[in-house]
């Protein structure tokens, strides 16, 4: 099992910029897609382990279980600070949110619990992979961004680190057939891939004064060609039988950050450029 910590940090986000690291816009834009993606795609992982909890017998996984979807829930939260604040920019944006959550909420609907665990399972199994080649490239991607985003975005990283064995535990737990998980897997990747392209077209929409060049990847700067590879094959081997999450390879920095954290740093401005800002009135 995984020994999950509950962390509660005091995010904020004011006079945030939709460009929010100038010297990336394209993974500015990218990273703002995941806010809006993560309010969804965490509201439906509460639901699904709270809706599992009563059909796990062994007590560690309901632990996992129940610490699991308190930490994908304080995400969540924070995450839906980081879009309030891009909504009160482009009010527009605030369909393009509603248009996530209702995916979520359709998808919900209309399949059984043992397809949501299993959707849950294939796409946690590959964070990891995904979310090390960026924190590997941290100084790249996030060093020249604003503290506020920069900080949300490598702590929620950090913690889909840590408890990236939490969905394959409580799906092996409740349903515990791999052809089922990895047979359907494609159909996961359809809908979360979906829903970034339906979100690049409502950002172009409701954006109007970000250039449109800035959602062209090729203006990106790449990353190292090694980092690429090793996270394609990360997310290759993480369909596999005997594929276990608690091996994978992690970062240096998910270490760094832990520790960060437990000298009792101020954890919303861990990383990227600090900004001061007006104390609030009275």
């Amino acid at each position: 099992m995984s020994d999950l910590k509950i962390r509660k940090i005091g995010f904020r986000f004011q006079d945030t910029d939709f460009i929010w690291n100038p010297e990336n816009p394209f993974f500015s834009i990218l990273m703002n897609k995941i806010t809006f993606f993560v309010i969804g795609f965490e509201k439906y992982i509460c639901q699904a382990i709270n809706d599992a909890e009563p059909l796990i017998k062994n007590p560690a996984v309901l632990k996992e279980a129940k610490d699991f979807r308190t930490q994908e829930s304080i995400h969540s939260m924070a995450h839906r600070k980081h879009a309030k604040a891009l909504i009160e920019r482009y009010p527009g944006l605030q369909e393009t949110l509603d248009k996530v959550v209702q995916s979520y909420d359709r998808l919900y609907a209309s399949k059984p619990l043992k397809y949501h665990l299993a959707y849950i399972g294939g796409l946690e199994s590959i964070f990891t992979p995904f979310f090390k080649l960026l924190l590997d490239n941290r100084k790249m991607l996030f060093g020249g961004g604003d503290a506020q985003v920069s900080s949300l975005l490598v702590w929620h990283f950090c913690e889909e680190i840590e408890h990236r064995s939490s969905g394959i535990i409580v799906y092996d737990e409740v349903v515990g057939s791999y052809l089922y998980r990895v047979l359907n897997f494609r159909k996961f990747i359809a809908h979360s891939t979906g829903l970034f392209a339906m979100m690049d077209a409502e950002f172009q929409k409701h954006v109007a004064d970000v250039p449109i060049e800035f959602y062209d990847p090729k203006r990106s700067r790449p990353l190292p060609l090694r980092g690429r590879l090793g996270s394609a094959i990360g997310v290759l081997m993480a369909q596999m039988p005997w594929h276990k999450p608690v091996h994978q390879s992690v970062p240096d920095y998910f270490q760094e950050w832990m520790g960060l954290y437990d000298s009792g740093a101020d954890m919303t401005q861990a990383y990227g450029v600090q900004r001061a800002f007006a104390a609030a009135p009275g």
